[in-house]
């Protein structure tokens, strides 16, 4: 087949599918369950936080792509974790958690958003309406749990993510969470999305360097450069030894 209309063939199929079609390897930065799966394999992936869990979509697809690991989804807003334990009930691998994650056990007052994914300790809308919740920490959960290991950490707590991580200090401190799956943006210009230079000034010194930034988003009012990533970070013990010649 001529070349041009090869590739006028494939725009038109990803148009349609809504997809793209690689030549070849997937490159590195596509796809984050791909990319996991090279570095360590996704049958070693044996436990998943879910934090910010909303209603188990998340958990369902954590489930389907680390067929080994026990899914923790943590949800603090009533309403919400209620439709959490309906949609992953007959799921035995996920747990669900009424709480919200950060730097220590205690409560908190959560503004609940009409569109529940949008729920925030930090931020809150006139239409919004306040409920309290409970907040637990990351390690001291996995002490009581007796959780030794954390392979992958995704946390999606709509600008509350630092606190999150200093609940997971001494976990992170001793490299015993081997991913840490956040959202952020990439510059400091508005004030919902947590920084990325804050969240890496958090963990570099922690021993924890950039593996992969996903899901790039645009602003929403039109304009042609990122709002918000999903970063991921890795562990120093799994980044491995530079190559030499």
């Amino acid at each position: 087949m001529n070349p041009t209309l090869l590739r006028a063939c494939k725009r038109q199929v990803e148009k349609l599918l809504g997809c793209h079609i690689y030549r070849g390897k997937i490159p590195h930065g596509a796809e984050i369950f791909v990319d996991i799966d090279r570095a360590v394999g996704a049958e070693n992936i044996r436990t998943v936080f879910d934090i910010g869990a909303n209603v188990g979509q998340t958990a369902l697809h954590y489930a389907s792509r680390f067929p080994k690991a026990d899914i923790y989804s943590f949800e603090p807003v009533r309403g919400t974790f209620e439709e959490l334990t309906r949609t992953v009930r007959d799921q035995p691998r996920i747990h669900p958690y009424p709480y919200g994650i950060g730097r220590d056990r205690g409560e908190a007052v959560i503004h609940v958003s009409p569109i529940n994914t949008n729920s925030s300790i930090v931020h809150g809308r006139p239409d919004d309406r306040s409920e309290t919740i409970q907040i637990e920490s990351i390690s001291r959960f996995c002490e009581e749990h007796k959780i030794e290991t954390i392979d992958f950490a995704k946390i999606d707590a709509e600008g509350y993510e630092l606190e999150v991580l200093a609940g997971a200090a001494p976990m992170l401190k001793s490299q015993r969470i081997s991913f840490v799956y956040l959202e952020c943006e990439l510059l400091a210009r508005t004030d919902y999305y947590v920084p990325f230079p804050h969240i890496a000034e958090f963990l570099v010194p922690l021993g924890y360097e950039p593996f992969g930034i996903y899901d790039q988003s645009l602003y929403w009012d039109g304009r042609k450069s990122l709002h918000f990533v999903n970063v991921v970070f890795i562990c120093q013990r799994l980044i491995g030894s530079p190559r030499t010649a």
